[in-house]
């Protein structure tokens, strides 16, 4: 379950910092993320599509609900009719309740009782006004076709597989959401040292602009020496100043996925981007990807509707074979009252059986289904593998990236701490005079890009353990509990 104590959490540090920094609060990168699952609007759009996906199974077992029904009528015939034996005046009143009822073994059941008053100024009634009251129960049940419910419960075992793919789906988009907002969280990260890095270089060309201002005094310098400074130092601000711009997007850019509106609100990133790398299998990473890959389970679920489906196609070949019995019991007497004891003490009975049959002759209509219905089937099974394939394709490719990855972040670790040295050595001779102003900002040019490259690399694998992680669908378990 996620952390829903996250947002309150967030909204305490917030206040108590509000009073020493502007609106400055320090998250870490499970903090960001439960935060974006309770926060961001796409995830919350995700889920709404399974909540409404759990409805259609509603509405499919709605074929199993209890109906019930009452008629009140009133009739007054006073038309002219050809004989004058059936009376001028004839009235009705009726009354009748019903339920009816599907169970899942596809009978169809239906209890009804009625009671009928009837008045005519005919002399032909030995009973006038007379009041029958009656009772009925007919059952009706399928021997072929929707054999016992077969289609019944067919349809609501697809609903049911079709729900548990629309969880995955929105699981899948909220764990892409996820991915977006961790990539976004590590860009802020990186913007950070990036920043980092060009203050300490715009601190080491000023100080480089100040040993030339110093010598140029003392007649130490030349002057291009100490305009080379001064234009280094001019680029190094200008570095500063990119770098602040791209923070303030980054940040901006996290904010909009968090949901938060003040833009005022400094998020300080906990996470470093220094890491020690670390080395994947293949063959251990594409089994973690086959048990939790969302779309897998998606697709192995179509194959099995498609069985179903296939089944149910099956089924319609055969023709419609429908068992109907009925038993009715009446009672006719000129009071409401005597009417239904009639009905209890009478034997006055109907018992009605019948087998109905019908088929079309040439089953076209249903060929062409279960043919179509073999097909699809077909058409699943080679999805189904072309998934497998490009899994193996995906996470193959992740894992070759992530350990190249690895062996670069080594490299540039190496190159850096070199650059540093270079540096230090040349600084050393420039105290004795034997430098110049351009191999010094040549060799701070050099720890600059090295230093920004060992961020970037360090920011690469990290976005590319995000990627493996997404491609095996296992990000979105650190953070969430279970289902929708």
């Amino acid at each position: 379950m996620v952390n829903k104590k996250l947002i309150f959490i967030f909204t305490l540090t917030f206040l108590a910092q509000s009073y020493l920094y502007p609106k400055e609060v320090s998250l870490s990168l499970e903090e960001i993320s439960k935060l974006a699952l309770e926060n961001n609007l796409d995830i919350q759009i995700a889920k709404f599509d399974t909540y409404i996906a759990r409805n259609n199974l509603l509405e499919t077992t709605s074929i199993f609900d209890t109906f019930f029904s009452a008629n009140l009528s009133y009739n007054q015939d006073k038309k002219d009719t050809a004989s004058s034996l059936l009376g001028t005046k004839n009235l009705t009143n009726n009354y009748s309740l019903q339920i009816t009822k599907k169970i899942p073994l596809g009978t169809e059941l239906e209890i009804s009782a009625y009671n009928q008053r009837n008045w005519s100024n005919s002399l032909f009634f030995s009973l006038n006004p007379h009041t029958e009251a009656g009772v009925s129960l007919s059952i009706k049940q399928s021997l072929a076709k929707n054999f016992f419910g077969l289609k019944d419960k067919a349809n609501i075992k697809i609903t049911k597989l079709d729900i548990e793919n629309s969880e995955f789906s929105s699981l899948e988009n909220i764990e892409l959401s996820l991915a977006e907002i961790q990539k976004a969280y590590w860009e802020l990260v990186l913007r950070y040292e990036e920043l980092k890095i060009k203050q300490d270089m715009l601190e080491q060309a000023r100080r480089l602009y100040e040993i030339y201002r110093e010598k140029m005094k003392i007649g130490l310098a030349e002057e291009p020496d100490l305009l080379a400074a001064q234009a280094n130092l001019a680029l190094r601000e200008n570095d500063v100043l990119e770098a602040k711009l791209l923070l303030r997007q980054a940040k901006n850019n996290l904010l909009y996925l968090l949901n938060i509106t003040d833009k005022d609100i400094e998020i300080i990133p906990k996470d470093k981007l220094d890491v020690l790398p670390e080395e994947f299998d293949l063959y251990s990473e594409l089994k973690k990807a086959v048990e939790s890959r969302r779309d897998y389970k998606i697709v192995k679920n179509q194959v099995e509707i498609r069985d179903i489906d296939l089944a149910i196609k099956k089924n319609s070949l055969w023709p419609e074979i429908d068992l109907e019995a009925s038993f009715t019991k009446n009672g006719i007497s000129s009071h409401y009252k005597s009417s239904w004891s009639e009905v209890s003490n009478q034997d006055n009975s109907q018992v009605y059986i019948g087998l109905k049959i019908s088929f079309p002759w040439e089953k076209r209509k249903e060929k062409a289904q279960y043919n179509k219905a073999k097909l699809e089937k077909a058409k699943t099974l080679i999805l189904l593998k072309r998934l497998e394939r490009l899994i193996f394709r995906q996470i193959n490719n992740d894992v070759l990236k992530v350990n190249t990855l690895s062996e670069q972040v080594k490299t540039f670790k190496e190159v850096l701490k070199i650059e540093k040295e270079k540096l230090k050595k040349e600084e050393e001779k420039l105290n004795y005079g034997r430098s110049s102003s351009d191999i010094i900002i040549r060799f701070q040019e050099d720890v600059l890009n090295s230093s920004l490259m060992l961020a970037n690399s360090l920011y690469a694998y990290k976005i590319s353990l995000i990627d493996l992680e997404q491609d095996k669908d296992t990000l979105l378990s650190k953070y969430w509990g279970g289902s929708l």
